[in-house]
């Protein structure tokens, strides 16, 4: 529940990264391959580790960013809680075994951003909750922007550029004692809205 109401804070005021936010950086293969269907368990990984499993830089599972709402649905082929009545942005997550799994941010009646909270699911390139600053940093190198965390004076986020230019984003948020507690995937500006959806 904690989830849904943050994400249904939103202030859509993002965050500002560095000049460089949109440099290429190079995609790992294992992250573009496509996943299991959304019925299969989420894969794990020891920490540091990237695996195959449903986070893709491009999409979650069968759902492709960019997709239409009703390409989302059909798509994900089981119920997702959540109303989109209008173009505003909305937050839509699965019911049953992957409710606590991820968040699809729809947008304009579109898919641009998938919210992980949790440390079942790996993010493109390895990294994941419970994961320290410093293994992320070696996970991604040269290719992050750290940046202060918004409300949490210790924190920060580590935004790690797209391999191409308009490209998808990963940013993790990092907590005061300096280990990650949620990372998201998605495309500015809606990659960037701190508080998710309002």
């Amino acid at each position: 529940m904690g989830m849904v109401l943050a994400l249904a804070a939103c202030e859509r005021t993002p965050e500002t990264p560095s000049a460089d936010a949109e440099a290429a950086v190079p995609t790992p293969a294992a992250d573009t391959a496509p996943a299991a269907p959304a019925t299969a368990a989420p894969g794990t990984a020891a920490p540091g580790t990237a695996t195959q499993g449903p986070a893709r830089l491009d999409g979650y599972g069968p759902v492709a960013l960019g997709s239409t709402l009703d390409e989302v649905r059909a798509a994900w082929r089981e119920p997702l809680q959540g109303d989109v009545a209008d173009d505003y942005c909305h937050a839509l997550r699965p019911e049953g075994a992957q409710a606590e799994d991820v968040i699809f941010m729809i947008e304009g009646k579109r898919l641009v951003r998938y919210d992980v909270r949790n440390d079942r699911i790996v993010a493109p390139g390895g990294g994941k909750v419970g994961m320290s600053l410093g293994q992320l940093q070696t996970l991604y190198p040269d290719r992050g922007d750290l940046t202060p965390h918004k409300y949490d004076e210790q924190g920060h986020n580590l935004r790690v550029r797209p391999a191409t230019e308009g490209g998808a984003l990963v940013n993790f948020e990092i907590n005061g004692d300096g280990n990650v507690t949620a990372w998201r995937v998605g495309k500015t500006p809606q990659v960037d809205y701190v508080e998710g959806c309002s």
